[in-house]
């Protein structure tokens, strides 16, 4: 077995031009994504607006907040001074203790932010308070106690939010130390701010429903928080990642976080105290914040979605229509260029390949076979078996000729009446011979019986020419058919049911043998 013919590569560089039907979808895709992509932009953007204002707004807050805590201790800080230089002045006795009295009511009077004030002796007595109608208890025990006996210095000491021995309300201590001449511990002078105080001032701010502010102390302790619940007092946000991170390089700053508190998500602004170890953080939900937000892009999601779906409707009804008009074209080419009767192409669509072939041969150098074919004594079929019987032999022959062929490139095509064309393009001598003898043979196998036939059956006669196209013009498509032609007739003068080469490329044995046998098998 032998190889006789060369595929055909139809392949050319580049990419293949989209169809109409191609060009619609990908626009369709184009415009789908665009409109996605845009959509997505823009929600993105306005996401990013709202937690920006957001930023600002607790930025702005917590400062302000910050300012006002500065100020409220400030006050304190200076009422603290005063007490303590009367009370190192003066010292403890009675009537020095009245007159101190009568100061302290009248500072708690005139300055809400004061819940009491006290002197306290060196064992932890109170000596005296604002409030005469409050009897005097033991604080001995407490850490700013502890703290003032075991620090020399006059500093002011802030401690943690804690219950009133005197009326049971939730107070924050500001203290300072009393120092003897000799500078000995003397005791101190306290303040309390009652958590109610600040709880006031940060009701009136408007942080929705969700929204926190906390007061706390350099190390992350809570003093007052709002919305106020008794187990979150005392509680620690040193855990927080801004408490870790950001707060030791920056005095104030914004961050995005879930609260170790209670687990909700939020944006914060925190801000220090100036010249106090306190700590101001400003939040405000997530949820809240971008509320109008994903309500805006649930509406932008559902107009994306209405204007994809209507690109899709029309999209897919220019396709359809696209697709039918495609079906026309291609029932009316069919018409056009294929023969109704046999399924081959017509004589129209032979001489269009045909010519395109040329070219394309004259540009790659390679050659170009055809084939010839004449059904023997057709005319004579017809008249003794009638034209039915006639047209069913045709169509037996067109069913032979495109079984023998192998290639997409190769062609088939009724030339005429009872005449068949075959095009092999880039097929050698022996290898169009062979398709010719696989057609010759193939018809003989269907056994048609013909009595005018003096095979007795119906056989065909085939031509074979073969031309390799010059580039300088000196060989043409009709130089190929003149070729096939006049082997068709040396094949019909032999006695019919031959396959006869064109006189004028008949090759010599050993050219036959060498162009023949490619590669054994």
């Amino acid at each position: 077995m032998f190889s006789v013919r060369k595929p055909v590569n139809r392949s050319r560089r580049g990419f293949k031009p989209l169809s109409l039907r191609q060009g619609v979808l990908a626009f369709m895709v184009v415009v789908c994504l665009l409109a996605i992509g845009l959509t997505g932009q823009e929600t993105w953007n306005n996401r990013a607006a709202d937690v920006h204002a957001s930023s600002q707004q607790t930025t702005n807050l917590a400062q302000s907040l910050s300012q006002q805590a500065t100020d409220s201790f400030q006050t304190v800080d200076g009422v603290l001074g005063e007490l303590v230089d009367r009370a190192e002045t003066d010292g403890s006795q009675p009537r020095a203790l009245r007159r101190l009295q009568k100061v302290m009511s009248e500072h708690v009077k005139q300055l809400r932010v004061l819940h009491n004030l006290f002197i306290v002796d060196a064992g932890g007595n109170g000596l005296v308070n604002a409030l005469p109608q409050l009897k005097n208890a033991n604080y001995r025990d407490r850490p700013y106690f502890i703290f003032h006996r075991t620090h020399a210095g006059q500093t002011t000491h802030i401690g943690r939010t804690v219950r009133s021995r005197t009326d049971g309300s939730w107070i924050i201590t500001v203290t300072r130390r009393l120092n003897r001449a000799d500078g000995s511990f003397a005791g101190l002078a306290m303040a309390t701010i009652s958590g109610d105080y600040f709880l006031h001032l940060y009701n009136q701010v408007d942080i929705e429903r969700s929204g926190i502010i906390t007061l706390a102390l350099a190390d992350g302790t809570i003093l007052v928080r709002k919305p106020f619940e008794q187990a979150n007092i005392g509680k620690s946000i040193a855990k927080a990642p801004f408490f870790r991170s950001a707060l030791p390089q920056t005095a104030a700053g914004s961050y995005e976080n879930r609260s170790v508190v209670d687990g909700i998500s939020r944006f914060y602004a925190y801000h220090r105290v100036s010249r106090y170890p306190l700590l101001i953080v400003v939040g405000v939900a997530e949820d809240e914040v971008l509320a109008a937000w994903r309500w805006e892009t649930l509406l932008s999601l559902v107009e994306l979605v209405g204007m994809i779906s209507i690109v899709a409707i029309l999209g897919g009804y220019l396709v359809r229509q696209i697709k039918k008009r495609e079906t026309a074209e291609a029932l009316l080419e069919r018409l056009v260029l294929v023969d109704g009767l046999t399924g081959l192409g017509n004589r129209h669509q032979f001489e269009a390949v045909l010519g395109r072939e040329w070219r394309r041969a004259v540009r790659a150098g390679t050659s170009l076979a055809f084939l010839m074919i004449d059904a023997d004594e057709f005319k004579g079929y017809n008249d003794r078996y009638g034209h039915q019987a006639g047209d069913n032999v045709l169509k037996s022959i067109a069913g032979c000729i495109s079984g023998a062929l192998g290639r997409p490139a190769d062609l088939a095509a009724r030339y005429g009446g009872e005449e068949f064309a075959v095009f092999l393009p880039d097929t050698s001598s022996p290898g169009a011979f062979a398709v010719g003898e696989a057609i010759r043979r193939a018809v003989v196998a269907l056994n048609i019986a013909h009595v005018g036939s003096p095979h007795g059956i119906v056989t065909v006669s085939i031509g074979v020419g073969r031309v390799s196209p010059n580039p300088n013009g000196s060989t043409s498509p009709s130089a190929l058919v003149k070729a096939a032609d006049s082997a068709l007739y040396q094949a019909k003068s032999k006695g019919r049911n031959q396959t006869e080469p064109a006189a004028t490329f008949i090759p010599t044995l050993a050219g036959v043998i060498s162009e023949y046998v490619s590669e054994p098998v």
